[in-house]
């Protein structure tokens, strides 16, 4: 199909409005071009995951931006960056790295952009609403974006980001257009009882390694009330093992008020059964430890949420962490202030923990993570996907209370959650 442009968008294209718009421009039509996107769109705001610094020429592209007089044209958040932008030097941080990690943030900041600094910028006051045209890249925040706020974006990658940002249009294509956004995949769960916290990122990793690229509805937690926090766990989990950009739940999420709906009226192309023994098997495959001493207890990826601080806070209040344990929550700035403002910040430091702002556990290594740490602790699936590659360590998984007690004694406690408990079945696989 041929592309049709406004005539603002020429202008960029012919360097009315500088440099930076025409270079940027010039990516977006190429790509529009890829994507078979017949006209472009206006989007109302912009999320960069362009700013994790990944080597110099990441810092050299911002930059050649920004000596271009690169402004954003739409209000636009950072994703947690590489480093704590304000503590990584006390952290320990080399400054071989620190220092253009660092550099990278402000370069973007230059650019009109926000101090959000959060993987998480669903949870910040500009959030996006049902329906909004929108440019967000990092996939946890992707998934969220479509599928529990029912905003409209795609998976942007890295540098296509900002030049949306600094245009102010995108290519309409894929979960922008209505059409793109239905289910093709249902999925039924079996009935499960007594349900916690640790549910939602195993399903979400399990459904996300069913699905591929195609789009989801899951069914049977009609009646299980999931809230926000245990959406983006589910989310970020789901973001980890699956290609697709969003998910459905039916009679849960925006645009899925039954399944059928969520399929567009169409039949499903698959039609898959999840059983208490498939995610019995997945949570094997996120217990990647070996033995039950626990060094680091990980918490926050994604970016923990205000209620998910005060949760938090009720669990370690009155306690005390082990010695040998330490204990370390990624958030952003915005929910830390507010935090500190309602006493968790300090009931948890209390309790022994560290706080860590503006970068995230998909960034972070030693010393951070203390060099002699063998085998850390999570809630988050993403993590427990993850960390084995990133850092060497292997992982418990498990519930946000389990978390704490493992805390506190040093130890995992090996035990299986209420509604994974299926007899002899729930007997570890011997490790090879």
């Amino acid at each position: 199909p041929c592309l049709t442009l406004s005539a603002q968008d020429r202008e960029m294209l012919d360097g009315v409005h500088g440099r930076a718009a025409q270079v940027a421009m010039g990516i977006i039509v190429r790509m529009a071009e890829l994507q078979g996107a017949n006209t472009l769109l206006d989007i109302t705001q912009a999320h960069i995951d362009g700013c994790i610094y990944t080597g110099p020429a990441c810092l050299r592209f911002a930059r050649q931006l920004v000596e271009w007089g690169a402004q954003v044209k739409v209000p636009t958040t950072l994703n947690a960056i590489s480093v704590d932008k304000r503590r990584w030097r006390e952290q320990g941080i080399d400054a071989a790295f620190g220092e253009p990690a660092a550099a990278l943030g402000d370069a973007y900041l230059e650019m009109g952009a926000q101090v959000s600094f959060t993987c998480a910028p669903y949870l910040l006051d500009s959030a996006p609403r049902l329906g909004e045209q929108i440019v967000w890249a990092e996939s946890n925040a992707v998934v969220y974006a479509n599928s529990v706020l029912g905003a409209r974006t795609l998976k942007y990658p890295d540098y296509l980001d900002i030049c949306i940002a600094l245009t102010g249009r995108a290519p309409l294509s894929g979960c922008h257009l209505p059409g793109q956004r239905h289910a093709s995949l249902r999925i039924e769960l079996p009935a499960l009882d007594e349900l916690d916290d640790a549910f939602y990122p195993l399903l979400g990793y399990h459904v996300g390694l069913l699905c591929g690229s195609e789009i989801p509805v899951i069914c049977g937690l009609e009646h299980a009330q999931p809230d926000l926090d245990d959406l983006k766990a589910f989310g970020a989990a789901f973001a980890t093992t699956s290609a697709a950009p969003m998910f459905h739940i039916a009679g849960v999420t925006p645009e899925a008020p039954s399944a059928e709906r969520a399929l567009g009226g169409q039949a499903p192309a698959r039609l898959l059964r999840v059983s208490a023994m498939d995610l019995l098997e997945s949570w094997w495959e996120l217990n990647s430890a070996e033995e039950p001493r626990v060094d680091l207890v990980s918490l926050g990826n994604p970016h923990f949420s205000f209620s998910e601080c005060a949760r938090l806070a009720t669990l370690c209040a009155g306690r005390r962490k082990h010695a040998d344990t330490a204990l370390v929550i990624t958030c952003g700035r915005a929910i830390h202030e507010r935090a500190r403002d309602a006493g968790h910040v300090a009931t948890l430091e209390a309790f022994g923990a560290q706080f860590v702002t503006d970068t995230c556990w998909c960034m972070l290594g030693e010393p951070v993570i203390p060099p002699a740490a063998r085998t850390l602790m999570t809630n988050s699936g993403k993590y427990a996907h993850y960390a084995p590659g990133l850092v060497g360590r292997r992982v418990h998984f498990g519930s946000l209370a389990e978390c704490v007690d493992a805390a506190c004694s040093g130890r995992a406690s090996g035990r299986l959650p209420a509604w994974l408990q299926l007899g002899e079945a729930t007997e570890e696989p011997a490790h090879v």
